[in-house]
């Protein structure tokens, strides 16, 4: 059976042949696609993962050099750092989405794969697929390579900067992370399933409860009243011989301007400003209309709730530009760069609006339309 977690549909499983994938008939979400990948080829994927993911985690990100003085920091650094600025939550947050988090899900994937590779199951195969899932949201590794492209930006005009070890072995990390973002539970099971192993299909989930729009009206609540002290207090502060500066969210976008690095201030606006912007109104719109039992659109609401739940992680951007900045700017009176009360607000920002998007059941906008979980023959079958 294939249950689609946005409509509540359900189908009997299709066999695919390659380039194909089988596609929800109500809501058009792709529930399973062909696996070209066997358990040993993803095994391997896994394991050059973890191999990029120390060596980006044990060597230096960049080294900064002003005046015959050099800076290295590495995200540990980073992390440290930010602790000792007086802004824990930031480090703690930081520390979950570009380590711990990753880390686990790697070490889940592994114990996963490697037994598949062997032909057999996993123990308490059904809790560790459900965990990777559950976990997968928060891993933000390539969202932090991002960050660290920003902040190689933005101290071009200020010193000379060394790229590390760690800031490709991070690139290579993010490839393969992001690799790996297309085995969920559903599709593990279906790749147990296909080499013979007695691997029980997910049960049909249970209707969704209106009681979450309770807790989504809540958490969003929360996050716009964040959303207002992470842009008008200072998201990190410059001290420096030439003098002291504090700059906001939209203060960094405007600096990047002014350096002439027009695509970069692009990609921080849209993730900094308009990316949780667009997340608030969005779920503020799809729970409104759920609650409200509105019929029409429901599958342009499907859509619209995917993007808000595939975006979600990269409002995390400007946190992680502002904790490797502080890193790189420590030379005592000649620079040095503190986080500022913006960025715990902003952190406070991003986790509850993904909160907000994971929390939402989409199944209730068609439930409540008046569509029932039926049982459909096969999903619908497409080339690629």
């Amino acid at each position: 059976m294939l249950a689609c977690h946005h409509c509540g549909a359900a189908y009997r499983r299709p066999v695919l042949e390659p380039g194909q994938w089988a596609q929800c008939e109500r809501c058009d979400n792709v529930l399973e696609t062909y696996s070209t990948f066997t358990p040993g080829a993803w095994l391997a994927v896994i394991l050059a993962a973890l191999l990029c993911f120390a060596l980006a985690n044990a060597y230096p990100i960049a080294t900064l050099l002003i005046s015959g003085q050099s800076q290295a920091a590495s995200f540990f650094d980073a992390i440290i750092i930010t602790w000792q600025a007086g802004y824990p939550e930031v480090a703690v947050v930081s520390f979950a989405a570009g380590f711990l988090l990753p880390f686990v899900q790697l070490l889940l994937l592994l114990w996963v794969f490697s037994a598949l590779a062997l032909g057999r199951l996993p123990l308490r195969f059904e809790e560790l697929i459900s965990l990777i899932d559950l976990l997968k949201p928060w891993c933000m590794v390539p969202v932090f390579l991002m960050g660290i492209l920003v902040s190689v930006v933005k101290l071009v005009g200020l010193a000379s900067l060394v790229a590390g070890v760690g800031l490709f072995a991070t690139a290579a990390s993010a490839i393969f992370v992001t690799a790996l973002t297309r085995l969920s539970a559903q599709k593990i099971r279906c790749l147990a399933h296909d080499i013979g192993l007695p691997a029980p299909f997910e049960a049909l989930p249970k209707a969704p409860s209106p009681a979450s729009f309770n807790r989504t009206w809540a958490l969003i609540a929360a996050a716009v009243l964040l959303y207002i002290p992470a842009n008008l207090l200072p998201i990190m502060q410059i001290n420096s011989i030439a003098g002291n500066s504090a700059h906001t969210i939209l203060g960094g976008v405007l600096e990047l301007v002014s350096m002439g690095s027009y695509s970069i201030a692009a990609v921080v606006f849209i993730a900094s400003v308009v990316v949780p912007l667009f997340k608030l109104v969005c779920l503020t719109v799809l729970v409104y209309l759920a609650q409200r039992r509105a019929v029409g659109a429901l599958r342009t609401r499907t859509h619209l709730y995917e993007v808000v739940e595939f975006i979600g992680q990269w409002s995390m951007l400007d946190v992680f530009v502002v904790i490797l900045l502080s890193a790189l700017g420590r030379f005592g009176a000649l620079l040095t760069i503190d986080p500022g009360g913006g960025a715990a607000a902003f952190a406070g920002v991003v986790i509850l609006t993904m909160l907000a998007a994971l929390g939402f059941d989409p199944r209730l906008a068609w439930r409540r339309a008046g569509h029932r979980r039926h049982l459909l023959p096969e999903s619908a079958k497409m080339p690629s």
